[in-house]
């Protein structure tokens, strides 16, 4: 696969294509497996409560996920259904409360998916590094799909068990994928790093400042990786083909360990802007701050209108940038299975800026 962010050309699609049902399409996963699926000849379609994302070649399905009559109701006229790719996600107040409601999303896409398709074949599930439990501090590295469960509550492991337990007796497999970090293109989605950088970086550069590391001074050393939706996409792809990976576990990630002492200098001078020393500041209190200064920029730009308050999650951002641990996944596995593909890390975060830029959500 290119080592770019552009979409690859479409394949042609026959009668005899695998039929895709990707739920959480318009979320960042979702629409680089879309993409991906598309690229590769399938047909998909694309589920979420918005109908979809806007991944041409893509049918959308507009569906509540969380209300299963509806599943049963909106993928009902779609029989041929052979692949589900579930990344969908439902927020909320704590890591328990998150629990039942992202256990619901991935029982009703299924249940109703399998009711409906006598001929599928495999259930694709995306997960996440928290499956190591890298969100309640420091954990062994590099971190093994074989490696001991933490103390829940973490979602992921519902989410894993019930597949395991629904796949008992039928004939189709699962595979959980776990990326790290993720990046990608989207608008509209506040757990979104990309946006999150670009739009602080423009807001420092209007104002004449060097582009300073926001985060903690630990994780601007700590060692970690990112899974670019397009890595995603092609890890999903893939296994959703082979039989190798069938009802097992894989780690997924770009390929390469990561600083952000390395990246963030290769960032600044992409934006134009000179590397300032790291300074630790809460995004989440001075960022909604900006908005009559980023109007200003916008207007000036032709920019999309955007209320930076609620179009990025600053205090998810915080968090991301303070996570002073290493986050490194042993990718071993996925590649003795037959997986290969390999992207650089501060090259794709830097394609996915100029996205920003040539979509004009961020001024150039």
């Amino acid at each position: 696969m290119p080592d770019q962010a552009t979409q690859a050309p479409q394949a042609p699609q026959s009668r005899h294509s695998p039929v895709a049902l990707v739920a959480g399409a318009s979320g960042i996963v979702g629409t680089g497996i879309a993409q991906r699926l598309v690229a590769d000849g399938w047909r998909v379609l694309c589920a979420s409560r918005s109908g979809g994302g806007d991944v041409a070649g893509t049918q959308g399905i507009a569906v509540d996920l969380s209300d299963p009559q509806a599943c049963k109701a909106a993928l009902a006229p779609h029989e041929g259904i052979t692949h589900v790719f579930h990344a969908a996600y439902r927020q909320a107040e704590s890591r328990a409360a998150e629990v039942a409601p992202n256990l619901e999303l991935l029982r009703n896409v299924v249940e109703a998916a399998s009711a409906r398709a006598a001929g599928l074949k495999k259930v694709v599930l995306v997960t996440g590094a928290k499956f190591y439990g890298i969100q309640w501090g420091a954990t062994r590295t590099p971190c093994r799909e074989s490696d001991a469960r933490q103390l829940p509550p973490n979602f992921y492991y519902d989410q894993e068990d019930w597949l395991r337990q629904a796949q008992r007796g039928q004939p189709w497999a699962w595979v959980n994928l776990i990326p790290p970090f993720v990046s990608g293109f989207a608008v509209g989605n506040p757990m979104n790093l990309v946006l999150g950088v670009g739009i602080y970086a423009a807001v420092c550069k209007e104002m004449g400042l060097p582009l300073r590391f926001p985060g903690s001074a630990g994780a601007y050393e700590a060692i970690h990786q990112i899974a670019d939706a397009q890595q995603i996409g092609a890890a999903a792809s893939w296994a959703a083909t082979s039989p190798a990976a069938d009802n097992q576990a894989f780690n997924v990630a770009n390929g390469d360990a990561a600083r952000w002492s390395n990246t963030w200098p290769v960032l600044a001078e992409g934006l134009g802007m000179a590397a300032g020393e790291p300074k630790t500041m809460p995004l989440a209190d001075v960022m909604p701050d900006q908005q009559a200064l980023w109007n200003r920029i916008a207007q000036r730009h032709g920019l999309r209108e955007l209320d930076i308050a609620r179009v990025v999650d600053w205090r998810w951002v915080d968090y991301m940038l303070r996570m002073s641990h290493d986050v490194l996944l042993e990718t071993g596995k996925i590649r003795r299975a037959g997986f290969h593909d390999c992207i650089e890390t501060d090259r794709i975060f830097m394609q996915r800026l100029n996205e920003l830029r040539q979509h004009k959500v961020i001024p150039s």
